[in-house]
């Protein structure tokens, strides 16, 4: 099934985590799924594990303000 735009087609994102996302400004604002794919891509790194990968998404989603189903959100993501 092709990746849909809505954020909250991803596991852990409902209507106030998408909120959040969306309230960022520049490139810090977040209001489709393709553009959290591609903040998840652009902290991949040469030397970057998998698993500190997920761990810098996990980082990055934190001070957002992304808190409840914040390890849903990275599991899918990566997957």
């Amino acid at each position: 099934e092709p990746i849909g735009l809505d954020l909250q087609q991803v596991p852990g994102i409902g209507p106030a985590n998408a909120r959040i996302l969306a309230e960022g400004e520049g490139d810090d604002k977040v209001e489709t799924t393709h553009q959290l794919i591609g903040k998840f891509l652009m902290l991949k790194g040469r030397d970057v594990t998998p698993i500190e990968h997920c761990d810098m998404f996990w980082h990055w989603l934190a001070p957002k303000g992304v808190n409840a189903g914040r390890n849903k959100v990275v599991l899918a993501i990566a997957e």
